[in-house]
């Protein structure tokens, strides 16, 4: 069901995008602006915001604009996180720093960002001022959150070289300012701003979206080692060749003999463009081996357990419907396969 949402109004967000993306000079520049934009995406943040947004009686129709907002948000963040990650794949083609080289693919993520914020001035402004006011600081604190969200991750990436070194704790403390509030939970709050919903009842939300956050980002750490580029349209094993800090390598850690943890340690230790995708797949096996992949996906499950429970307390006061029905389904493929 959440499916079938979002292609019924995917060609509506990019649409509302592309007017604000013209093809204006030097054509060189707005090419590569509009590189991952011109790609698509899966487009979840933005149909969460949508159908939160209609899920509390928003009219659509004042809701197009900020999900736009939302999906080109995600097209910025990425080009940077491809060159901050060394990503080589992006939606099934090379990344933008790739294809276009450090500088220009950085120069039009910024390009994006600002073209982004008149995005968000403008839906702040067609929502009236106390709603537009209360929709453009929700926006601006997950955009802030998300870099220090991002901060968290590098550190533990690049900085905290030792595998016997992280905890759990660090691990959600990181997914939960990037994945949590920036993924799931924060457009689906904007999508209750912009109904108008009382601020506690904004704040509600957080009670299961933490909970969807920490199983979606799971997943894909988990995707990003057992799937296919085909599949996900980036590449495969990138957590294990940059050294991301994980549930799945935490687990690991806490069950290794002496030898293979001294193996993957020193695997880890190396820089990404000293390990071979031979060490990257070697890893792989040895997570499998551990139970370290079966180990997540419970946790996984736990966690989608739990926030479905949440989203059934919290939303009693919500009519049964066809809308209602596509947020569960929405809460289901979020913890199970979107990314």
């Amino acid at each position: 069901m959440f499916e079938k949402y979002v292609d019924q109004h995917k060609e509506n967000i990019y649409s509302k995008i592309c007017e604000y993306l013209l093809r204006k000079t030097p054509e060189g520049h707005y090419k590569i602006v509009r590189a991952y934009t011109d790609r698509k995406g899966k487009y979840v943040r933005p149909s969460l915001l949508l159908l939160w947004a209609e899920l509390r009686a928003a009219k659509l129709e004042d809701a197009i604009l900020p999900a736009a907002a939302m999906q080109t948000s995600e097209d910025w963040i990425l080009i940077h996180d491809d060159w901050e990650d060394s990503n080589e794949l992006r939606r099934g083609e090379p990344t933008a720093h790739m294809l276009y080289g450090d500088r220009y693919a950085i120069n039009a993520g910024d390009a994006l960002h600002m073209i982004m914020w008149r995005m968000v001035h403008d839906a702040s402004e067609s929502l009236g001022t106390s709603i537009g006011a209360r929709f453009f600081s929700k926006f601006y604190d997950m955009l802030l959150v998300t870099a220090e969200g991002q901060y968290l991750d590098m550190h533990l990436t690049h900085d905290v070289k030792d595998i016997t070194k992280f905890t759990l704790g660090d691990y959600y403390k990181s997914i939960s300012a990037r994945s949590g509030y920036y993924s799931v939970y924060g457009p689906m709050q904007l999508g209750m701003i912009i109904a108008g919903k009382e601020e506690k009842d904004v704040e509600q939300i957080k009670e299961y979206g933490e909970l969807i956050g920490k199983a979606f980002q799971m997943k894909d750490d988990i995707l990003d080692c057992t799937s296919t580029e085909e599949a996900l349209g980036k590449t495969i094993g990138n957590d294990v060749m940059n050294g991301a800090k994980t549930a799945i390598l935490w687990h690991f850690v806490q069950n290794a003999k002496p030898s293979d943890l001294e193996n993957v340690r020193e695997i880890y230790m190396k820089d990404r463009k000293e390990k071979t995708k031979e060490e990257a797949k070697e890893v792989i096996e040895i997570f499998k081996r551990y139970g370290s992949f079966a180990y997540a996906e419970s946790e996984v499950d736990r966690l989608a357990k739990e926030a479905l429970e949440k989203f059934e307390e919290i939303s009693r006061d919500i009519p049964e419907s066809a809308l209602k029905e596509t947020a569960r389904d929405a809460i289901s493929r979020l913890t199970s396969r979107y990314k």
